[in-house]
């Protein structure tokens, strides 16, 4: 069985380009997905970037930090690729990921740990308070918080103060009729087929309870796994666990840290299959040191 990679990409073509080049492989299928706001995407370039892999190209969407449309994007591709085909696992990572090993390597652990489902729990008191705030209000307007325009942030973000304390005030909790308990984690996994199908089962289910939240893809997969027969199958229940995931994420540096050359050796020590994330603009040359050293070891020269 295949692997599906489905990929959620906004900006930064080069890195997108290395990453694509690093798992195309026979064994895997690749689903895409560009923000509708990306303009000019050469999707005829792109498709000619891998040679051994499928690659599809999604229904674009314009998704907005904070709001529904991430997870909106999230269950695009994971009903595309299981309409497709029926894979062993599905990776979801962003077009600012980057691969630190070999597809073989990949490959190989998977197969070991068929049936494993590898979801992060972020457990911590805190942020199960601010976990709670997140769909026991209504978040409206989130659309606007991370415009690029100062004046229609600022305007936003008192008109979003003003809705969440006029809620506070009288008492709002969305939570009331919900009959399970919510989790939050990081929203990059690798999941089975059997637990993707599950998930898309209860898409209306999802609109209902996530809609109106905020950042709630750190929230939708983890609290349905943590209330269903599959969270025994997870890999790591413990805080903050990337490593378990296979990830590689500095929460500590940054939000997350966006990594620069002097991370090299840490990363690629790191056991991780994929770190995140990377920018041009701070540091293009670790782009490249990662991908020439995959590159290598996929050549047999590392």
């Amino acid at each position: 069985m295949k692997h599906a990679y489905l990929i959620m990409a906004h900006n930064e073509p080069y890195i997108l380009e290395k990453l694509l080049r690093l798992i195309d492989d026979e064994r895997n299928d690749i689903y895409l997905h560009i923000d509708k706001k990306w303009k000019n995407f050469d999707f005829e370039k792109f498709k000619n970037v891998v040679r051994k892999s499928n690659i599809y190209f999604s229904d674009r969407l314009d998704v907005r930090w904070g709001t529904y449309s991430q997870i909106k994007c999230e269950l695009v591709l994971m009903n595309f690729a299981s309409q497709n085909d029926k894979y062993a696992y599905y990776h979801v990572i962003s077009g600012i990921d980057m691969p630190l090993t070999t597809q073989d390597v990949m490959h190989e652990f998977f197969d070991k740990h068929q049936g494993k489902e590898f979801i992060n729990y972020d457990n911590h008191k805190e942020a199960f308070l601010d976990t709670i705030d997140r769909i026991k209000y209504y978040h409206i307007f989130t659309k606007n918080g991370h415009s690029n325009n100062k004046v229609v942030r600022r305007i936003w973000g008192l008109i979003y103060r003003v809705c969440l304390k006029i809620q506070r005030i009288f008492k709002v909790n969305r939570l009331k009729n919900i009959d399970f308990e919510i989790r939050k984690g990081a929203n990059w996994i690798s999941i089975t087929d059997e637990l993707v199908r599950f998930i898309l089962s209860k898409e209306d289910e999802i609109y209902d309870v996530y809609k109106n939240s905020l950042c709630a893809d750190e929230l939708f997969v983890q609290t349905i796994v943590y209330n269903s027969d599959f969270y025994k199958n997870v890999i790591s229940k413990k805080d903050d666990d990337y490593s378990a995931i296979k990830r590689y994420i500095d929460w500590k540096r940054g939000k997350p840290y966006t990594f620069r050359t002097a991370d090299f050796d840490e990363l690629i020590n790191s056991n991780c299959f994929f770190a995140r994330k990377f920018s041009t603009k701070v540091d293009k040359k670790i782009v490249d040191m990662i991908y020439d050293y995959v590159r290598n070891e996929m050549n047999g020269k590392g």
